[in-house]
């Protein structure tokens, strides 16, 4: 039912999305191109074009990062509001800047997360292949050059399947922020609800009269 109510209302927000990233990176690549033509022509011992190449590059990165980011974060909010891309991109850019500290939070403990997990993907991939090779095929002399391979395979596989708990964590991010900031639905749990509550301001006091009282 969601996938057909995706495929179905919000194609052409997804679409419109991705367009924008395929956009930007495009025209990182064309700078590049230039970058590397310019340098070619034996320019690139120029101060001023190194000066003006290293900004560019870093501004590319920047604007890269950032429409992924927000891309990211309204694909939630579409899934949460059923609104146009704009409308969603411009509801998460305030979330985030009324929730900052939560967002960045959550974003270095995603990003240990996911280093640790696709280190131990690619070294238990590694160890239990150089165990296997010792045993199965003794005769084989490098082990390590098998144990590589799968390690890189491991690390694309770990990528997709951490990408899916990452994006995962950030809608349940959404939608608690959500919930806390309209003060709890119907469709909020039952366990959260006083979670929610002790987190409200006009709730937060209880505790400490209820502790006065008795």
């Amino acid at each position: 039912m969601s996938f057909k109510w995706a495929s179905w209302y919000h194609c052409g927000s997804i679409a419109f999305g991705s367009f924008i990233i395929a956009l930007v990176t495009f025209i990182r690549v064309v700078f590049e191109y230039l970058n590397k033509k310019y340098e070619a022509m034996g320019n690139k011992d120029n101060m001023v074009y190194k000066a003006v190449s290293c900004c560019m590059r870093c501004v590319l990165w920047c604007l890269d990062k950032y429409v992924k980011f927000i891309t990211k974060n309204a694909y939630i909010q579409i899934a949460l509001h059923s609104e146009s891309f704009c409308t969603s991109a411009w509801n998460s850019f305030w979330l985030i800047l009324r929730h900052a500290g939560r967002f960045g939070a959550a974003e270095m403990i995603g990003f240990i997360m996911m280093i640790l997990g696709k280190a131990t993907i690619m070294g238990s991939s590694a160890w239990i292949t150089m165990v296997y090779i010792k045993f199965a095929y003794p005769h084989v002399q490098q082990p390590i050059v098998p144990a590589a391979i799968i390690a890189a395979v491991g690390y694309l596989v770990g990528s997709l399947f951490l990408s899916v708990f990452s994006f995962s964590c950030t809608a349940i991010l959404h939608s608690f922020l959500l919930d806390e900031d309209t003060g709890g639905s119907t469709l909020t749990p039952e366990s959260l609800k006083n979670f929610i509550n002790f987190n409200d301001e006009k709730n937060a006091d209880k505790p400490e009269k209820k502790e006065e009282e008795e």
